[in-house]
């Protein structure tokens, strides 16, 4: 399989840094093993996005408990006075 590469200078260093990242000398297993990373990654993204709806919608949850709270609490200080 031939590939046309353009860009020479910016994928030969985006491919020495990936041979560091992978501590990897040879081209085609970084590549590989970027490839791998590249799908954990997107792996653990999905799931930190997903604690991170869970989080919001129990934060949004207890701002509206809290909200209700004050306001039950007003109305029941102005019953008394």
């Amino acid at each position: 399989m031939a590939i046309t590469i353009r860009d020479l200078d910016q994928h030969y260093y985006m491919i020495e840094d990936l041979k560091k990242l992978t501590k990897s000398n040879v081209t085609t297993k970084a590549l590989i093993q970027g490839g791998y990373l590249a799908v954990d990654l997107g792996k653990q993204l999905e799931a930190e996005m997903e604690l991170r709806i869970k989080a919001e919608d129990e934060l949004k949850q207890l701002k509206e408990k809290l909200t209700n709270y004050i306001e039950s609490q007003r109305a029941l200080f102005g019953a008394i006075n």
